[in-house]
């Protein structure tokens, strides 16, 4: 199946399922062209099916190796997603992920790593910040709210539940923290997910949580 039948068929069942439950914003922070590194927070199964579905421009998604070890590789492979072996140093991926940015597409990133269990922001892992600074491309936020409700862990059957998507405006790393120290890859990761804070109610910023972070982030 291709990509184009693939996020219409998302967007289809994203209407079908959460009808006016869902609410999107933010798409115009999305540049139409060119190199972006998108990073979101993740809290449901559906997130990356919504993420391709309603983001205005194709993207393509780091996911998780694991993904495409079972029947489903096809699929993944359809949506954009190609495999990173997580907690670990996998060139493969890296090389991927850079050439599909240097060729000027978008690419989606989890820096969590992996979903969150309670919703709320979990800290982030150094690679997604070794991604962000090395790639040097535009980084625009996502957050994301409700999708854990539509599909738990142990359920395969959608819900009706509310979910917001939140696109925020594009930003850069900035080189040094505040007390001038260069920003290392986990500082930079920290970085990113601030700005992913700032879209969320506060009780889904977790680690992040606005007042020790900013103090944190500051260095």
């Amino acid at each position: 199946m291709s990509y184009s039948f693939l996020t219409r068929l998302a967007r289809l069942l994203t209407r079908v399922i959460l009808g006016s439950k869902f609410h999107l914003r933010g798409t115009s922070n999305v540049p139409v062209s060119g190199p972006v590194l998108i990073v979101s927070n993740h809290v449901g199964a559906v997130d990356p099916a919504i993420i391709g579905g309603w983001t205005p421009r194709p993207v393509w998604f780091m996911a998780k190796a694991e993904l495409f070890k079972g029947g489903w590789a096809w699929l993944m492979r359809g949506y954009h997603a190609f495999p990173v072996v997580r907690h670990s140093a996998d060139r493969t991926a890296l090389r991927r992920a850079f050439a599909l940015l240097k060729q000027g597409s978008a690419v989606v990133l989890f820096p969590e790593g992996h979903r969150s269990d309670t919703a709320r922001l979990l800290r982030a892992e150094p690679g997604a910040g070794f991604v962000a600074r090395r790639s040097g491309a535009p980084l625009v936020p996502i957050a994301i709210t409700g999708t854990q409700n539509v599909i738990g862990r142990h359920t395969l059957v959608p819900r009706r539940a509310e979910v917001v998507m939140t696109f925020g405006a594009p930003f850069a790393l900035p080189e040094r923290n505040g007390d001038g120290s260069p920003m290392d890859h986990q500082q930079s990761s920290d970085y990113l997910m601030t700005k992913i804070a700032q879209l969320l109610p506060l009780e889904y910023q977790g680690e992040y949580a606005s007042p020790p972070m900013s103090k944190r982030a500051q260095g």
